[in-house]
């Protein structure tokens, strides 16, 4: 990445842990975790305390739990609670959380595509007890939380790309037209005005990005994953990964993709996930909200019209995405993992929109 992309200073820099404690409210709770060849060590950092825990589990070995575990849950299988009890109990319950304590997850090696918000512990998703929000380090969460704790209260939203009609996402466009009436100021990008030389202009000045569009990670070299956007000049123009790195989005607060398998990249040696993540952060957002597996329409529109909801009253990021997913799981028709735990949020965890109403 470093030579590949214009990092500034500061995010090359390591934070201390009496720096990263200062900042920590008393009911925040940071799990760090490290994958060794033969065990699993955590860190549980609070603003007066440190801990860890290790964990009788190889990388091998978790790597193989991580992935039957999506399986089940992306799959719907009936085995996925099992699954998510047993993940559970062996991962967060030796951690002795308290009830109610937000977590920033700072995951490593297979944990990257993992949904902690889905593992049980006591007979309780971890979402049913704990704000969750998840970090690619916690120096650049932290620097990302200082830096915009507030962002106006102005959406600009893309949906429905036109490319062809096997593309098309007529709920995406529903979804985005719902998401305007909760934000009066708003611009929306819809058909084949939802393409890239539209992204690229309304980027630099936009608090609040929403894309309600497909996405495709390229695993083989991540800087080429893409958001699938509308044709230009009767042609294919999708935005790559490598491409939003160039840009500069300096008031950006919040970019959510609202697509499938957005989070998803390559897990690079130095335990970095490379594609819309690491490009969104660097270009300049401070949080983002992506996807670990293809999404259902019906559970995503209930799932982003909480989520916004939330923003709008003023509430922070990880608690309007607590509300969001526990709204989706109460439902019985999609109290599977499947549908409320896909999303999650990275970088700053305590992002609030607007003035609050």
């Amino acid at each position: 990445m470093r030579g590949r992309a214009d990092l500034a200073p500061e995010a090359t820099q390591a934070l201390q842990l009496a720096a990263l404690q200062a900042v920590l409210a008393a009911d925040e709770r940071v799990l760090q975790f490290h994958a060794l060849p033969e065990q699993l060590l955590v860190w549980v950092v609070g603003p007066a305390s440190i801990e860890l825990h290790r964990l009788a589990v190889g990388r091998e070995e978790l790597a193989e739990l991580v992935d039957g575990f999506r399986n089940s849950v992306v799959r719907g299988r009936r085995t996925a609670i099992a699954n998510a009890d047993k993940m559970g109990e062996a991962l967060i319950g030796p951690l002795g959380l308290g009830a109610g304590q937000r977590l920033v997850v700072v995951p490593h090696g297979p944990l990257h595509y993992l949904p902690f918000q889905a593992l049980r512990v006591g007979g309780r998703y971890l979402i049913e007890a704990h704000p969750l929000a998840v970090a690619p380090s916690m120096s650049v969460a932290v620097q990302l939380a200082q830096r915009a704790p507030r962002v106006s209260g102005s959406l600009t939203a893309f949906g429905n790309p036109r490319i062809e009609d096997k593309y098309d996402l007529p709920g995406a466009e529903a979804e985005v037209r719902q998401l305007a009436r909760l934000f009066p100021d708003n611009s929306l990008f819809t058909g084949v005005n939802a393409n890239k030389t539209q992204f690229q202009r309304a980027s630099a000045r936009a608090p609040i990005i929403h894309v309600a569009a497909h996405a495709e990670a390229d695993e083989v070299d991540p800087l080429y994953s893409r958001i699938l956007l509308a044709n230009e000049d009767g042609r294919r123009n999708f935005l790559e990964a490598h491409e939003i790195l160039r840009m500069r989005m300096p008031d950006t607060g919040l970019v959510t993709l609202s697509a499938c398998e957005s989070g998803l990249g390559r897990i690079a040696q130095g335990d970095e996930v490379l594609g819309f993540t690491r490009s969104f952060l660097t270009a300049g957002s401070s949080s983002l909200i992506a996807s670990l597996w293809p999404v259902s329409d019906d559970a995503t529109a209930v799932l982003m019209a909480t989520l916004y909801h939330q923003l709008a009253k003023g509430q922070d990021v990880q608690r309007a995405m607590q509300a969001a997913q526990l709204a989706v799981l109460h439902d019985p028709k999609m109290a599977h993992p499947f549908f409320w735990a896909p999303f999650n949020v990275i970088g700053n965890w305590r992002l609030k929109v607007g003035a609050g109403t």
